[in-house]
């Protein structure tokens, strides 16, 4: 488990990484439907939800694919660890700014990098105890989140979650 955890570290280090690049390749790519896919479109807190998501499951799949020596619950601890973080960054996010009335940029930042470390470690926790259970629907699941974060990239709701703060619109086409 002591390699395990090393590619945790690894793991940590890489979404933190491609997710602050994929904060930007959307505007990068001269707004790129395809990069839209996987980047933030705008500043809506659920844009940014998908630089924790696929930076996450990239380096899962990657470490799927070049590891032999994953644990039997492997999918299961990705699944509930990237729903931790991803249900921590809304959390924290509107309980400080409805305290301070405000967001600040260096907060919001912690609270990402402070999601990725939790998701990893939610996955690492559950990795060890190494119970082999709903791996199949906890890649359904997964498979699930990412279709999702596709449709409302294109067709948001009409709530606050999907709401660009310095826009005032919501998702790709600015509604």
């Amino acid at each position: 488990m002591k390699e395990f955890w090393k590619s945790e570290w690894k793991g940590i280090i890489f979404t933190i990484i491609l997710g602050c690049l994929l904060h930007f390749t959307y505007e990068l790519s001269e707004r790129n439907a395809f990069a839209a896919l996987f980047s933030a479109v705008n500043e809506s807190t659920w844009e940014h939800l998908k630089l924790l998501f696929f930076p996450y499951v990239i380096f899962a799949l990657i470490r799927r694919f070049d590891s032999t020596k994953l644990p039997a619950v492997y999918s299961t601890a990705n699944f509930l660890g990237v729903l931790s973080g991803l249900l921590f960054i809304p959390a924290v996010f509107y309980f400080y700014t409805a305290i301070l009335g405000s967001h600040y940029p260096a907060v919001d930042i912690s609270i990402f990098v402070l999601s990725v470390i939790l998701s990893y470690f939610v996955s690492y926790t559950i990795s060890v105890n190494n119970k082999p259970c709903f791996n199949q629907f906890s890649i359904l699941l997964l498979t699930l989140i990412a279709l999702i974060f596709f449709l409302f990239t294109f067709f948001p709701p009409q709530t606050p979650l999907f709401l660009d703060p310095v826009s005032g619109s919501y998702g790709i086409f600015g509604s």
